[in-house]
């Protein structure tokens, strides 16, 4: 039997969880750690020289206190052993992650650990903002699951980045796209005068230049991006001078 881990960024609670372990528990034995509350944003960091705690729910299903994505997957595959694992899943994300958002995205962030230990792994988004449904890309997570594992050796060590639109129309495997935000710093004041920030960012648009993620998405198409874990420029290495 398979052995799966899942994982995500938007907690115990997130909406597409459930869904997500019902799935694949039709196809593998599932294990679940996650962070116990809201993580998205937080890329591929991990927690070092601290402690975080540790909360098991239910059979197999753990929860870390303060953990990132990455810190839950590290923790799943050290808990239960790197070589029983055969599947990295992270999602479902209640949003898409296109073009750039895989550097930010902590759904991103923990498929991409799996990647690291030399696991296949899947980061899945709906790909709709603030989905309400998830039953589709659960599905769907769960045939593209399937097709990576009767594959494991092919797929080792590879990140696939999943956005799934309702009514999909079928799967094509594209490069990244580029998205454009609408970024801001809101700043508040106290009564004693210092200050404290937050990032204020909304989706505007998308490059939809033919054929990648942003594109194939909105025309119907659930994309697969397969990310690679060396980003050298080895073009720029023949060509730089200093």
């Amino acid at each position: 039997m398979y052995k799966i881990l899942i994982s995500n960024d938007d907690g115990v609670k997130g909406a597409g969880l459930r869904p997500l372990i019902k799935e694949l528990s039709k196809i593998g034995k599932v294990y679940v750690v996650v962070p116990k509350n809201q993580m998205s944003g937080t890329g591929h960091g991990i927690s070092l020289a601290k402690y975080k705690k540790v909360e098991k729910i239910a059979k197999d299903f753990y929860i870390i206190e303060d953990g990132t994505p990455a810190d839950c997957v590290q923790y799943g595959l050290y808990r239960f052993l790197k070589n029983k694992i055969d599947l990295v899943v992270s999602g479902i994300n209640t949003c898409p992650n296109l073009g750039q958002d895989v550097i930010y995205s902590g759904t991103v962030g923990a498929a991409r650990e799996g990647a690291l230990k030399g696991i296949p792994s899947l980061a899945v988004s709906a790909a709709e903002m603030d989905a309400t449904e998830y039953d589709h890309s659960a599905m769907a997570a769960r045939v593209i699951a399937e097709k990576v594992l009767k594959r494991k050796e092919f797929f080792k060590s590879v990140c696939l980045n999943i956005n799934i639109p309702k009514g999909y129309k079928g799967i094509k495997i594209v490069p990244l796209g580029l998205r454009v935000y609408d970024e801001n710093i809101k700043t508040a004041v106290d009564k004693k005068g210092n200050s404290s920030y937050k990032l204020s960012v909304g989706y505007m648009s998308g490059i939809k230049n033919e054929g990648n993620d942003v594109d194939t998405v909105d025309k119907g198409y659930i994309s697969i991006t397969p990310l690679q874990m060396d980003q050298t420029n080895f073009d720029l290495i023949k060509k730089i001078k200093l």
